[in-house]
């Protein structure tokens, strides 16, 4: 859950249509809070959020006196962002009022972990009792739920967690093991090649000793003959 103090500057759009459904003696209605990425100083002029990312239905409000009103929204899609602008918009559209701040956003919003963003609208500069709002949840029911699923998401990123860490030190454990059986295989190789150079080394004087062991037989052999 999200309560913010901001100040949304109003529109000049906005007002205008206030004023005109005044007017008429009728009530002007907002519907949306539209949020958004873009970060700058609002000048009124607005007709549109510079980056709207989500548009959401108002799902609570209440009066806290004649001139300001608590607006409660949810937000919950599949994109995340960054919320750096809010727009309040009436029920045909018009962009009533507009925040944003250059350097700091409002909050940042994590796909699977709805926000239920509550705000206080001013509303000196408008006539008295010319804007609806519609919404009409509990807002302390709609908190209650809001933190309990909240709750439930917090636990299963905390199990997912818990599961990647464990996969990690398992991961770790076989690693070891890789390197102490290279290690071993190294070690058995280096002896294997030891042993290959001495039977290498050998080699001539097992050639040569043979060589003159038949040497020595055929001399033998000769002699033998000649004594006969």
């Amino acid at each position: 859950m999200s309560l913010k103090a901001i100040n949304p500057t109003l529109t000049r759009a906005g007002m205008r249509s206030i004023f005109d459904a005044s007017d008429a003696g009728l009530h002007a209605r907002i519907t949306h809070l539209a949020f958004g990425a873009s970060r700058y100083t609002p000048t009124g002029n607005e007709n549109s959020l510079k980056s709207e990312k989500a548009r959401v239905e108002i799902v609570g409000s209440r009066y806290l006196d004649d001139f300001q009103m608590e607006i409660t929204a949810k937000i919950d899609g599949d994109t995340g962002f960054t919320l750096a602008e809010l727009g309040v918009v009436l029920e045909d559209g018009t962009l009533l009022a507009v925040w944003s701040d250059p350097d700091t956003p409002l909050a940042q919003y994590t796909p699977g972990v709805p926000i239920a963003f509550s705000f206080v609208l001013a509303l000196v500069a408008l006539p008295q009792g010319v804007i609806q709002v519609t919404g009409d949840v509990d807002l302390q029911i709609f908190f209650g739920e809001e933190f309990a699923s909240l709750g439930s998401a917090l636990i299963g990123e905390q199990l997912r967690n818990l599961m990647l860490s464990e996969r990690m030190s398992q991961l770790e454990k076989q690693r070891s093991a890789t390197l102490a059986l290279t290690a071993n295989t190294n070690q058995l190789q280096q002896v294997i090649e030891h042993q290959q150079q001495q039977i290498n080394d050998l080699l001539p004087l097992i050639t040569n000793t043979g060589a003159l062991a038949l040497t020595n037989a055929q001399n033998i052999f000769k002699t033998k003959e000649i004594l006969q």
